[in-house]
């Protein structure tokens, strides 16, 4: 009866990882790696937190869950066969100009950052998201002339994934508790049995 209950653990646990797994989302890359965004001559890497709901985990086009998200871009240095002076050359130029987010919901504006300068090649918003849906993320350049650089990112905001998942955690490790004890306890056993019964008369 031990070995039971240990086997049944055991696919207990099994259930539990692959449903965290499950519920964790992924696919398209969107997990665990943010994305990179072209604009202009230059690259931004852009990765949206939730810390609230998934930790530290970054994700790019696909966020899980409404709420508070961080979105992140970061000016990202071109490498290769990119000569050096090339690279330092871009690094002055993104560090002069100003940078202009909005995210908008259709034709509504949800958020909007004001310009301003982009000198540490990072800029963090937080933005709170109240439906699911598709958005889109405007990303403007500006440099010292006015000349302007302009790029978009479609996201997708989802109800929230990681409910589900803590909802099937709850549900296997309660399962996995009860049968345990049903198997380990001979009074709890006999209750429930009586309980059984009675409903099956």
């Amino acid at each position: 009866m031990l070995t039971i209950a240990i086997r049944f653990v055991a696919i207990s646990w099994a259930i539990f990882l692959s449903a965290a797994a499950f519920a964790d989302g992924g696919g398209g890359g969107t997990v665990g790696g943010g994305c990179r965004l072209a604009i202009g001559d230059f690259t931004l890497m852009f990765s949206a937190y939730q810390p609230q709901l998934t930790g530290d985990a970054r994700f790019c086009t696909e966020i899980p869950g409404l709420g508070s998200t961080h979105l992140v871009f970061d000016y990202e240095s071109l490498e290769g066969s990119t000569a050096q002076k090339a690279k330092l050359d871009l690094d002055r130029q993104i560090k002069a100009m100003t940078i202009e987010i909005e995210v908008k919901k259709g034709d509504q504006s949800i958020f909007k950052r004001p310009p301003e300068p982009f000198k540490t090649g990072i800029v963090e918003s937080v933005v709170n998201f109240q439906e699911a849906g598709d958005y889109l993320i405007e990303v403007k350049l500006a440099d010292p002339s006015g000349k302007t650089f302009e790029s978009h990112l479609p996201i997708k905001v989802s109800v929230g994934e990681s409910s589900l998942r803590n909802l099937i955690i709850f549900a296997v490790i309660f399962i996995a508790a009860v049968y345990f004890l049903y198997l380990s306890s001979a009074g709890f056993r006999e209750k429930v049995n009586a309980v059984l019964t009675k409903i099956k008369k």
